[in-house]
């Protein structure tokens, strides 16, 4: 046997290994996390979630997608339904996807041994082994690069969210108190609590992005943006960050970033219904009217049921001069949500322009009660009354 088919066998067995050790260690994590939580769990084998390109099992709770080209596998991953079981039990179900398929070889290869098996048996399930070994140290040693999923999400290897895991408990009782904090809506003294204590601990994606979010909520637009800008210095973005950087940009008068940023965000998903609604609100202070209807058609046709989309889009229509578009439009929007502030923002500027100027003052008066921080309602009312 030359040494060339000497390599193409080992290259063929160690590739079949991979491909076994992928799925016991993606089967650790699922039936691990489904005994702590009682609910299900989606396995991607060969695939970070493509969903599309993969066979499809089910077995009760547990789901699998199975990319189908074999030749084109590369790792897998594990999405657990439920993940409010404790932090210890995180890590245990962290460790049991890289251990277990080094213990099943270990197991089997000391078999080999103790039975005395064939030297062919003994050389594959050694060479099973070492591929489990080499695969358990490549998950278990903290990896600074995260994996983008299909979804445009970015994963952790399991080291680094076990390390992240041991510094939540840490700083595990300011991150419940901030997450309190955020869940009863008081979101300033979240926002503050994720930046000044639990960020000092954990500096990862998923508070910082916490953090934003409540600045946003707060209407605290400043510190949104500094702290998506100390985010972008520490990991990339997924679109939900882009999304969020944009909103705060807009707010900030940033115009020109806010639209990079919405780019970047709907480069990575199309449908983010909130950074189609948001770019077109932007595209629209920037009285860029006719592209902000195309931008906001996309936002319906992703959910016809958003509210905003359809009040801005209304807004965009009367001033391209289609005053009975934009009406119905406003209209549609204020019986999807009654209490939509810039429903009633924009259908006073319709009535502005149609020479009304107490019912629009009146109509932006409902404006500022359901939402005081509605954008330029100051404004608009001071234009309104100039004119009574």
């Amino acid at each position: 046997m030359n040494f060339a088919l000497i390599l193409l066998l080992g290259g063929i067995l160690c590739r079949i290994s991979f491909m076994l050790i992928t799925v016991i260690h993606e089967l650790g994590h699922a039936l691990t996390g489904m005994r702590f939580s009682a609910a299900g769990a989606t396995v991607y084998l060969g695939s970070h979630g493509d969903v599309h390109g993969s066979y499809k099992c089910s077995a009760g709770k547990l789901t699998v997608y199975i990319r189908r080209n074999p030749f084109k596998w590369s790792g897998g991953m594990c999405v657990l339904d439920d993940h409010s079981f404790s932090v210890n039990k995180k890590i245990v179900e962290l460790l049991a996807g890289p251990l277990s398929p080094f213990l099943m070889a270990a197991a089997a290869f000391s078999l080999s041994m103790y039975f005395d098996a064939h030297g062919s048996v003994r050389l594959l399930l050694a060479v099973f082994l070492g591929v489990s070994i080499f695969s358990m140290f490549q998950s278990l040693i903290p990896s600074s690069r995260p994996v983008t999923t299909f979804q445009g999400k970015q994963v952790n290897n399991d080291g680094r969210q076990i390390r992240n895991l041991v510094r939540i408990k840490r700083a595990e009782p300011a991150l419940n108190r901030a997450v309190a904090l955020y869940d009863e809506g008081n979101y300033a003294q979240a926002g503050m609590l994720f930046e000044q204590q639990v960020l000092k601990v954990i500096r990862e994606p998923e508070i910082f992005r916490l953090a934003t979010l409540a600045y946003l909520h707060s209407k605290d637009y400043e510190k949104a943006w500094l702290l998506s800008v100390e985010h972008l210095k520490v990991a990339g973005f997924e679109a939900d960050d882009f999304s969020n950087a944009a909103l705060a940009c807009s707010n900030l008068d940033k115009t020109e970033e806010a639209v990079h940023y919405y780019r970047q965000a709907l480069a990575l998903d199309p449908d983010h219904k909130y950074a189609l609604n948001n770019f077109g609100f932007t595209l629209n202070d920037m009285e860029r009217y006719g592209e902000a209807v195309a931008v906001f058609d996309r936002a319906i046709e992703v959910d016809p049921l958003f509210a905003y989309s359809y009040c801005n889009r209304g807004l965009s229509r009367i001033m391209l001069g289609d005053a009975a578009g934009g009406l119905a439009d406003i209209e549609k929007s204020l019986g999807l949500d009654a209490e939509n502030a810039y429903a009633y923002r924009n259908l006073g500027i319709y009535y502005l322009r149609q020479g009304d100027a107490p019912k629009a003052l009146e109509l932006f008066g409902k404006a500022k009660s359901a939402d005081p921080c509605t954008h330029k309602i100051d404004y608009f009312m001071e234009a309104a009354a100039k004119l009574i």
